[in-house]
């Protein structure tokens, strides 16, 4: 196990909310999210290596339970809502200073909701004080 900088973790954080909105700035909503999409596909195949033994969604909560994390995933007519306590929420979301902050694992949560829902959106992404709410619209 590594030692990771609390800073370094809120930088990760703040880099990817202000990458995300350059792209929207940039390309628009549409052509942003079709990015987004398409790197949340490459993502999840990359860090699983497109090897699942069981549903996908159930790797990424084992991957995340592994970091110390829990995870909840209520599924309902149209879409799924997932939320992660993180054990470095508390700490962690004070010292962001990007003015629309995101957590990182949405993108490789909705890469894994995609394998089965191709057509799948993350649609929220809310930090909240213990970790983070998802929201991905599934038709």
């Amino acid at each position: 196990m590594v030692s990771v900088s609390e800073d370094y973790l809120a930088f990760l954080h703040d880099e990817l909310a202000e990458n995300q909105a350059r792209l929207r700035e940039t390309l628009g909503a549409g052509a942003a999210d079709a990015m987004f999409d398409w790197c949340a596909d490459k993502l999840v195949r990359t860090t699983e290596k497109g090897k699942y033994s069981f549903h996908p969604i159930d790797s990424v909560i084992q991957r995340a339970s592994g970091w110390g994390m829990h995870v909840k995933v209520k599924e309902m007519e149209g879409k799924t809502e997932i939320e992660v306590q993180c054990p470095y929420a508390e700490r962690i979301h004070l010292k962001l200073s990007s003015s629309s902050p995101r957590c990182p694992l949405g993108e490789y949560i909705l890469g894994a909701v995609r394998l089965e829902e191709p057509k799948s959106q993350l649609v929220a992404n809310h930090l909240t004080p213990q970790g983070v709410k998802f929201t991905i619209q599934t038709e």
